[in-house]
């Protein structure tokens, strides 16, 4: 049961933090300012490391509820990794959901991209994979004055659920980096809330690329 939960957070939100030049699809146009900004969110940002404490409350059996300490690392173009003091097989699995999230720079290679909506602070797209899978489609929330994705939403198909992530953010040395990040796991059987909160980043450091080849 444990291993099949943790196979469906992986399954949520696979990604990385990179941010190439491209070109805003036309789906887009309407948003396209926005858009646009959304692709310079932390070009300069190359590297990171950061701490990360992840609470997970499971609502459903066995009811567990763990929290455990570990590392984030990022590395530019799309090479992420979080690696826990303690491994069990729950950590294992969260390593690779925690703190990650497809980029807006990604999303054309990935998804077909609609904006759905602005309510003013707020912007909403919609994506759906372009290569068929578990995941139906994804809305996503855009903060207006930031162009940071607050909100991601993971809708699937078989089993109607849903994998919600919020983040939260800090702005250091002009980057916007990930303070907190809450997710919402609402699938048949399977319930949970995971909270994870980041801090002590150092930002553009050198990073081993033997830290992500187990990730």
């Amino acid at each position: 049961m444990i291993r099949r939960f943790c196979a469906i957070l992986a399954a949520s939100a696979f990604a990385v933090l990179a941010a190439p030049t491209m070109t805003v699809p036309a789906s887009a146009e309407a948003n396209s300012d926005l858009y646009a900004r959304m692709q310079r969110v932390n070009a300069a940002l190359n590297s990171y490391q950061a701490d990360v404490t992840v609470a997970i409350k499971m609502n459903t059996f066995p009811f567990l509820s763990p929290t455990l300490d570990g590392k984030a690392y990022y590395k530019k173009p799309d090479k992420t990794a979080v690696q826990f003091q303690s491994v069990p097989a729950l950590a294992g699995q969260l390593k690779k959901v925690v703190g990650q999230m497809e980029q807006p720079s990604e999303w054309p290679a990935l998804y077909d991209v609609t904006p759905t909506g602005d309510d003013g602070t707020n912007a909403s797209f919609k994506l759906v994979r372009k290569k068929n899978g578990r995941i139906d489609h994804v809305d996503v929330k855009v903060d207006d004055k930031t162009a940071t994705v607050t909100e991601m939403t993971y809708y699937y198909k078989e089993d109607g659920g849903s994998i919600k992530f919020d983040n939260t953010y800090d702005q250091i040395g002009g980057n916007f980096v990930i303070k907190a990040q809450t997710g919402k796991v609402a699938i048949p059987h399977y319930n949970a809330d995971v909270s994870s909160t980041f801090a002590n980043y150092k930002l553009n450091v050198a990073i081993d690329d033997k830290v992500f080849q187990d990730s």
